[in-house]
């Protein structure tokens, strides 16, 4: 197919050539190395949802989205690196494309739910033993599953509607409607989540001297893990959502205006680049729910336990000969 004879159905001052080798390269690098960690941690974490231990169903989750986000990057690989031309048929774009944004709502409800279970472990320890079951957390995971396939399969047929037969999940020029639209998302997507998980952050910070219950070691460990997520909600979601505010409300002032869209283009294909980051940030999560890391991945994997035996007895010798 040739790209010229195509653009003239879109804003074909758009350069789509900008972002054909960043973005393949990028999600080339997040498949083949989120792949093998997220299915490490999701096996080291499923051992201890066995101990009926709530916290690890959250992570489990947020690393199947990412798992799943993982799935569709083949796709999107080829899509960029064709200059933003989708070649699989309409049925499989909307399939991709809704997955690929069903996952990344979930990671944030997620987030939150680990940042939540946190702060109720330390502020009010009592509710949490009453009513944190593995049951209910299962249940609610469920919820948010469906909660958001019905939300993005519904936006993707106000938003995504009459755009150009070789895009997928891009609208350009993108009228008012479509920019209210994503306004709306956004502000649900960022924002809000990043206030909520500052304000569990600083909650559990204040509260967690005053757990008598909890050791030291505990409160050190609680306190990065709700500090991790916070860095990697701001580093991987923070640019995209930025830059769509930019993106949308200029629209919005400025009307269907394409100039405008090839101005801000690549830095929107920034932002949707680092998106895919926090598959490889997300399984240093497990570090922070595992109690003994270190007996949980020679327990998990025996392979470990032969490196590991290994180097004890290396390290045997080596006294042995000084």
């Amino acid at each position: 197919m040739n790209n010229s004879s195509i653009r003239n159905e879109s804003c074909d001052n758009i350069d789509f050539s900008l972002d054909q080798t960043f973005l393949p390269v990028l999600y080339g690098l997040v498949f083949c190395i989120g792949l093998p960690t997220n299915c490490l941690a999701l096996y080291g974490l499923y051992r201890l949802v066995r101990t009926d231990n709530a916290l690890p169903v959250y992570v489990i989750n947020l690393l199947l989205s990412d798992l799943l986000q993982i799935s569709t990057l083949p796709l999107w690989i080829d899509y960029y690196s064709h200059g933003h031309v989708w070649r699989f048929g309409n049925t499989l774009c909307e399939i991709t494309g809704v997955i690929f944004w069903i996952c990344q709502s979930v990671s944030i409800f997620f987030m939150l739910c680990v940042a939540l279970e946190r702060y109720i472990a330390v502020s009010h320890p009592l509710c949490f033993r009453s009513q944190c079951r593995l049951k209910y957390t299962c249940l609610l995971c469920v919820f948010a599953w469906l909660l958001a396939i019905l939300g993005i399969t519904m936006s993707f047929q106000v938003g995504f509607t009459n755009t150009a037969d070789w895009l997928c999940f891009e609208k350009y020029p993108s009228n008012k409607q479509f920019c209210v639209l994503r306004l709306g998302t956004i502000t649900l997507c960022f924002p809000l989540p990043l206030i909520l998980l500052v304000g569990l952050y600083g909650g559990t910070w204040r509260n967690i001297n005053q757990a008598v219950s909890v050791t030291d070691c505990e409160k050190k460990k609680i306190t990065k893990l709700l500090l991790l997520l916070v860095v990697i909600f701001v580093l991987v979601f923070g640019p995209y959502h930025i830059v769509g505010y930019v993106k949308f409300f200029g629209l919005m002032i400025l009307g269907d205006s394409c100039d405008y869209e090839a101005r801000i283009f690549i830095y929107f294909q920034i932002g949707m680049g680092i998106l895919s980051l926090n598959s490889l940030l997300d399984p240093f999560l497990y570090i922070f729910v595992c109690r003994d890391v270190r007996k949980e991945m020679l327990d998990s994997f025996p392979c470990f336990q032969k490196l590991a035996s290994e180097r004890e007895l290396w390290k045997i010798i080596r006294s042995a000969k000084t």
